[in-house]
């Protein structure tokens, strides 16, 4: 890829931050209903607010395609990593690709379940459990991309390493953080709920922060890397 190539995709990351979370804002979901609510009263969220559910929907998978660009100029420079092989880089992207459909899937669940807000209250309730239960516990696919970022940086043997090692424990850290979303299978109240504070709003806040975090690093580490060719 040209340098200028790799910088538009590492600009992926703010792209899909804004995006999604407009998206997100537009549709009413921040934060997601909240588990608690009867089968009638999700279903007359959908009704009230269909359309713009759907074109909030629209806009964040839109987004989505700025976290496959980063994700894929992250692993051309990890591929310059001076580590014992590939697989850092390779696991990078193989749990990016991964990550792109646990995004897509409950952007999409979202607007069918507003397609028809005229359904049986019941199979709306259906839809807002399926779309916010595949992608507030994802986090193993995460877990496996971030992990691997830190695992390249921390053992990349480079002079002038592509990532610096603190990125890598901020890669550890933001992975962790995540975590507690899988617990929102269990919860319906409480701070792991799909709506609280650790399952949501930690959760989202560290995904968003990483997705702005990882361009600057991106930036700087194509600027090195095409000095040293």
């Amino acid at each position: 890829m040209r340098t200028l190539d790799q910088k538009i995709c590492a600009w992926g990351g703010p792209f899909c931050a804004a995006t999604l979370g407009a998206g997100l804002l537009m549709s009413g979901f921040v934060p997601p209903p909240a588990p608690t609510l009867s089968a009638e009263q999700i279903a007359a969220i959908y009704a009230n607010n269909a359309m713009m559910i759907r074109l909030g929907m629209i806009l964040g998978l839109a987004g989505i395609a700025g976290f496959i660009a980063l994700v894929c100029v992250i692993t051309t420079q990890m591929r310059h990593m001076d580590t014992p092989s590939r697989l850092p880089a390779d696991l990078q992207l193989g749990a990016g690709a991964i990550g792109v459909l646990t995004l897509m899937f409950p952007n999409m669940v979202l607007a069918i379940a507003a397609f028809r807000p005229e359904r049986d209250p019941a199979l709306t309730q259906l839809l807002n459990d399926i779309a916010w239960l595949l992608v507030i516990p994802a986090f193993p696919t995460f877990l496996a991309q971030f992990g691997a970022i830190a695992i390249g940086a921390l053992t990349d043997k480079r002079a002038d390493p592509i990532f610096p090692r603190w990125a890598g424990y901020l890669n550890i850290w933001l992975a962790l953080l995540l975590v507690p979303g899988a617990f929102a299978y269990i919860f319906r109240t409480g701070p792991f709920a799909w709506n609280g504070l650790l399952s949501f709003w930690i959760a989202a806040s560290a995904f968003f922060v990483w997705l702005i975090l990882m361009t600057p690093l991106t930036l700087s580490a194509i600027n090195r890397t095409a000095k040293a060719a």
